[in-house]
C-alpha cells in the first residue's frame, strides 16, 4: 500500500496530518535543509513541492533533490503547471482549480503534464483545488490562475465545488487561502464541506500558529498545509507540526 493509500486509510479512522510546503522560488539549499529537518523531526507526513510563480522544471527537480538527500518524507509535487512536473517526485496533486475561469487550470495544463506524469511514473493524486478569497487584496494564487473569487462566508458555493470535485473521482478536496494570506478558511466554512464528502480535506494558507491549526482540526481539516511559516519562523512552524500531531494521537 502507497503513502496516498495509508493517509486515506488512517484519515478514515479519525487520524490527522501534517504536509509541508515548499517553494521553489522562495528557497535555497540551506534554508530547504532546515526546513524539511524541522518537517520532519516534528512529525510532518510529507513534503510538497510548487508554488504560484514557478516557471522551470530545473528549479523544482534541484528543491526535490535536495529535499531527498536530507529526509525520507514522501515529495508530492503541487504544481502551478504542466512546467513544474519533475521526475523525481514520488507523487503529484492532479488537480484541477474548480473556481478557474482560466480553461488552462481546469484541463489545459493537466493534458500537458499527463504525458509526463504516465512517463516518468509519478503517481497521481486527483485534487480538487478550491481557492477561498480571504482578505481584500489578491494572493499570488488569485493573481495567477484569475480565479473567480469565492468569499469565504460564501458556504453554499464552495460546498457545491467540493461535491462536484468529490463525484469526478478526486480522491480530495484542498480549501486554499492562499500562500501569505493574513486570513485562514473559516472553521465554519470546513465544517460544513466536510459534512458534504467523504474524502480528506486538506486545508492551507493564512495557517500561522498552532492554534489556527487546532481549531481547523477541530472542525473537520483532515491534513493541515502550512508554507510560508516555515520560511518565517522554524519555532513557530515546529509547534504547527507538534500541535497537529499531539491533536492526531490524543
Amino acid at each position: 500500500m502507497n503513502f496516498w493509500e495509508e493517509i486515506k486509510k488512517k484519515v478514515k479512522k479519525g487520524e490527522k496530518f501534517h504536509f509541508t510546503l515548499v517553494d521553489p522560488v522562495k528557497q535555497c539549499g540551506l534554508e530547504i535543509n532546515e526546513i524539511i529537518k524541522v518537517a520532519q523531526e516534528e512529525g510532518s507526513a510529507a513534503v510538497m513541492v510548487g508554488g504560484s510563480t514557478v516557471r522551470d522544471r530545473k528549479s523544482v527537480y534541484n528543491t526535490i533533490e535536495v529535499i531527498k538527500s536530507t529526509v525520507s518524507l514522501p515529495v508530492i509535487l503541487f504544481p502551478n503547471s504542466a512546467t513544474a512536473i519533475s521526475r523525481n517526485a514520488d507523487y503529484i496533486f492532479f488537480m484541477m482549480l474548480m473556481n478557474a475561469r482560466d480553461i488552462r487550470f481546469l484541463v489545459g495544463e493537466q493534458k500537458k503534464g499527463a504525458p509526463l506524469v504516465d512517463k516518468w511514473k509519478i503517481i497521481p493524486i486527483p485534487m480538487a483545488y478550491i481557492v477561498v478569497s480571504t482578505n481584500k487584496k489578491p494572493t499570488a494564487v488569485e493573481r495567477v490562475a484569475k480565479v473567480k473569487k469565492i468569499k469565504t462566508n460564501q458556504i453554499g458555493e464552495v460546498v457545491k465545488f467540493a461535491l462536484a470535485g468529490q463525484y469526478f473521482g478526486m480522491q480530495c478536496v484542498y480549501l486554499e487561502a492562499g500562500s501569505g494570506a493574513k486570513n485562514s478558511v473559516s472553521s465554519e466554512l470546513i465544517s460544513a464541506v466536510k459534512k458534504k464528502i467523504a474524502i480528506p480535506l486538506i486545508v492551507g494558507g493564512g495557517i500561522k500558529d498552532p492554534q489556527t491549526a487546532i481549531e481547523k482540526l477541530e472542525a473537520g481539516a483532515d491534513i493541515i498545509v502550512t508554507g510560508n511559516i516555515g520560511e518565517r519562523d522554524l519555532e513557530g512552524f515546529r509547534k504547527v507540526i507538534s500541535a497537529v500531531r499531539h491533536f492526531s494521537i490524543k
